[in-house]
């Protein structure tokens, strides 16, 4: 009899008693919980297991021994004492005014006094409050403070015009942690991204980030051999139901799943709602993680920014820029990399200095992420997108280019024109975009030793390459390819090539001419 796989229990008790399976990760909780004060801070994407890490630490400093029997951390040593806990979830706060969120902070303030049998004053602002409750419960021992999705209130006002008050709320209220430093005995926090600079980080310098530690790398998600561990028999079975090979499965499920890597040596982990969710749902492959819950905040700061986020996925990127994320100067790379819809793929050292290259986690995230970025470039629903996509990949396959000029065109012009830059390098990326979901090989800024391909588009009966002009006439485009030998690396794979000059109007904002010759 399986186990049941939970995705929306957050309660480690819960989980325990309620007979769930946990995938056993007590062992860095020790490494936390040993050190003689520790004031961590993690930042992982959503639905990673944050809170249920959050519960987990509650129930070890409560000295809920008992809970834990058959897990790692039972037999290991330590004195499993009784700590008094503030466990405050910053989500339940609501956060829609500084008013409003300073009301909603002595609210969770109160009900945790409540747990530990403290009566707090009749003040109202909520960042006297917190050091009150730590005066307070240091007079029943060292004080543990677990605090979960700090960041809330700054990520739900990005843009607003009251952002500047809410993070003084929060400034007044998290700098209660510095100043009670002598009567703690644990603290952490955790949330999705790490704000740097305006941020609650400011005076926060006793803080130890351990979000990109190699030795808590894999403390959340799933490594591939805990994979096979807890998951190996259900996998086989739908292996078999679905009356595909096993071993080709699970090459699919990993490429669909896993591929999350939080330092760059460390393995890769799995999302684990999304596995958890796939096999809940009989082993059918889907945006499980998209699904629940909206990516919003991260395409309305795209679009704000004018971020390039292709640009952003092939350059590598400095270890110094990915340490935080700064509301008052927004960059791609680290608001992508915390938030989880980049991770890292490998590290080089360029001038005896480290870079970062990114890449997608998974399939999952790559084509969910795609979609909805098209979705909001041009403002349009994801079923309409979706219709585009598939109308695409039929004139891809049956060689169609008068449908795909025409789709082209449509989705170039339904994005408002307050979006839309004059640039080609624009209009290149947005085909790159279109063209990455449909599943076939594409290249973009093919280098050669004389010259440089736009985009090279292959699927597995034809080869499209692109060459892109803003206001030059198309045949200059289809010369250029012609004359620099663009389709030569190209002829020994045998299938059709088809060359296409493309003009874009600067006037028009738009594809204007369009030139294909066969090679």
């Amino acid at each position: 009899m399986y186990q049941s796989i939970t995705t929306s229990n957050y309660t480690f008790e819960d989980v325990i008693t309620g007979g769930d399976l946990y995938v056993d990760k007590t062992d860095f909780f020790h490494k936390l919980v040993t050190v003689n004060k520790g004031i961590f801070f993690l930042s992982r994407p959503r639905r990673f297991g944050k809170s249920l890490s959050v519960s987990i630490l509650k129930n070890i400093f409560k000295g809920n021994k008992e809970l834990f029997k058959g897990l790692k951390i039972y037999d290991m040593p330590y004195d499993w004492k009784t700590y008094p806990v503030i466990n405050l979830n910053i989500s339940k706060t609501d956060c829609s005014s500084a008013e409003q969120l300073n009301k909603g902070l002595a609210i969770i303030l109160r009900d945790s006094a409540k747990e530990l049998g403290i009566e707090l004053s009749s003040e109202t602002k909520s960042g006297y409050l917190f050091g009150e409750l730590i005066n307070k419960a240091k007079n029943q021992g060292k004080v543990v403070i677990l605090i979960d999705e700090y960041d809330k209130p700054l990520v739900e006002n990005i843009y607003a015009p009251h952002i500047e008050e809410i993070r003084q709320v929060l400034e007044n209220f998290y700098i209660n942690i510095k100043a009670s430093d002598e009567h703690l005995r644990f603290v952490f926090m955790t949330g999705v991204t790490k704000f740097s600079k305006v941020s609650v980080f400011s005076k926060l310098n006793n803080l130890r980030d351990i979000s990109m530690s190699e030795a808590f790398a894999t403390m959340y998600g799933y490594t591939q051999e805990e994979v096979e561990h807890y998951f190996g028999d259900r996998i086989d079975a739908l292996a078999d139901k679905n009356k595909t090979d096993r071993i080709e499965y699970r090459e699919k499920i990993q490429k669909w799943y896993n591929g999350f890597r939080f330092h760059e040596d460390a393995l890769t982990v799995y999302n684990p709602v999304s596995l958890g969710m796939f096999i809940n749902e009989g082993g059918r492959f889907s945006n499980f993680w998209f699904s629940t819950g909206s990516p919003s905040f991260i395409f309305k700061v795209l679009k704000r920014q004018n971020i390039d986020f292709f640009e952003t996925l092939f350059r590598p990127v400095d270890s110094v820029i990915l340490d935080s994320f700064d509301v008052a100067n927004m960059q791609a790379a680290p608001l992508l990399l915390q938030t989880g819809y980049l991770t890292i793929d490998r590290v080089e050292t360029l001038m005896d200095k480290p870079v970062y290259f990114l890449r997608f986690p998974n399939m999952e995230i790559e084509t969910a992420f795609e979609k909805h970025l098209l979705s909001s470039m041009a403002e349009r629903s994801l079923e309409v997108v979706t219709s585009e996509i598939i109308q695409l990949q039929i004139a891809l396959v049956t060689n169609n280019t008068k449908d795909i000029q025409k789709i082209l065109k449509s989705h170039i012009a339904a994005i408002p024109y307050a979006n839309r830059s004059n640039m080609e390098e624009n209009y290149q990326n947005i085909i790159y975009s279109v063209f990455r979901l449909l599943g076939a090989e594409i290249h973009n800024e093919v280098h050669m030793n004389n010259g440089r391909i736009d985009t090279v588009i292959v699927n597995r009966n034809h080869i499209y390459i692109f060459e892109f002009k803003m206001d030059q006439p198309a045949a200059v485009a289809i010369a250029q390819i012609k004359e620099k030998g663009y389709a030569t690396p190209y002829l020994h794979d045998g299938k059709p090539i088809t060359l296409i000059g493309i003009n874009f109007s600067r006037e028009e904002r738009n594809i204007v001419e369009w030139v294909e010759e066969t090679d």
